[in-house]
C-alpha cells in the first residue's frame, strides 16, 4: 500500500482551579483526533480495528474506506479519538499488526475547505478579506481574479482554509457583510473535467474524417 494519505465515555466534572473542565476534549479539532489506517488487508472490518485500537482510548468514529462499487474495502480507514490522549497512546505502541499484517497509522491529514465569495466591494484590499474572513479559521490561499481588460478586480474570491471545522459555521449564513457590502457565500464547486485535456482524444480516426468531410462541404460553399 502507498504511503500516502488519499486526497475523510467517560462522563463526569472534573474542577481546575475553579474551572470546569468537563467537555473540553470534545473542543479539541477533530483534525487533531484524527487518525489516518493504512496497510489494511482487504478483509479487516471497523469492528476489529476498534478491538485493536480502543486500548489506547475512546473512539467516537471510525470510517473504513470502501469502493461503491463492489463494496470491497480499500485498505484505508480513519479512526477519530474522543481526546488527543488516544492518538498519543497509539504512536508510542510502536508497531502495530491486524489480521497478521503490519499496519501503517499516521496522523491525518487536515481537510481543507475551498470558500466562494462573490460580490465584492472595488476597494475591499486582501488584508481586508483575510482580516475579516480569517475568524472562521486559518487562511492558507487567497484567489483574487483579476481582469485584464477592464484593469480591476472582477468582484469575487477563492479562500482555501487549511482546515474544513470552523467553516461550517461560516456556511450557516449565506451572506457576510464586508465594507458595509453584503457578500455571498458558498462552498466553492470543484473545477469540472476538462474533455479536451487529452489531445489523443481529438485525433482519432472518427475526428479525422469529421474534419475532411467538413473541409469538402467548405469547398462545395465556396464554389
Amino acid at each position: 500500500m502507498s504511503d500516502e494519505q488519499p486526497k475523510e465515555q467517560t462522563n463526569g466534572t472534573n474542577e481546575n482551579n475553579g474551572v470546569d473542565q468537563s467537555g473540553l476534549e470534545e473542543q479539541v479539532k477533530e483534525d487533531d483526533r484524527k487518525l489516518f489506517v493504512g496497510g489494511l488487508s482487504w478483509e479487516t472490518t471497523e469492528k476489529e480495528l476498534k478491538e485493536h485500537f480502543v486500548q489506547y482510548g475512546e473512539i467516537t468514529n471510525i470510517s473504513l474506506k470502501t469502493d461503491p462499487a463492489t463494496g470491497r474495502s480499500r485498505g484505508f480507514a480513519f479512526i477519530i479519538f474522543k481526546s488527543v490522549d488516544g492518538l498519543n497512546n497509539a504512536f508510542a505502541a510502536g508497531d502495530h499488526v491486524i489480521n497478521g499484517k503490519k499496519i501503517d497509522p499516521k496522523k491525518a491529514k487536515a481537510k481543507q475547505e475551498k470558500v466562494f465569495v462573490g460580490g465584492l466591494p472595488s476597494d475591499v484590499t486582501n488584508d481586508e478579506i483575510k482580516e475579516f474572513f480569517g475568524k472562521w479559521g486559518v487562511i492558507v490561499n487567497l484567489e483574487v481574479p483579476f481582469d485584464k481588460m477592464k484593469n480591476q478586480r472582477k468582484g469575487y474570491c477563492f479562500i482555501t482554509y487549511e482546515s474544513s471545522d470552523k467553516v461550517q459555521d461560516l456556511f450557516k449564513t449565506a451572506k457576510q457583510t464586508i465594507k458595509g457590502k453584503e457578500v455571498d457565500v458558498k462552498k466553492a464547486a470543484p473545477k469540472p473535467a476538462n474533455p479536451y485535456a487529452n489531445p489523443k482524444a481529438m485525433r482519432g480516426r472518427g475526428a479525422a474524417r469529421g474534419g475532411k468531410q467538413n473541409f469538402y462541404i467548405y469547398l462545395y460553399l465556396a464554389i
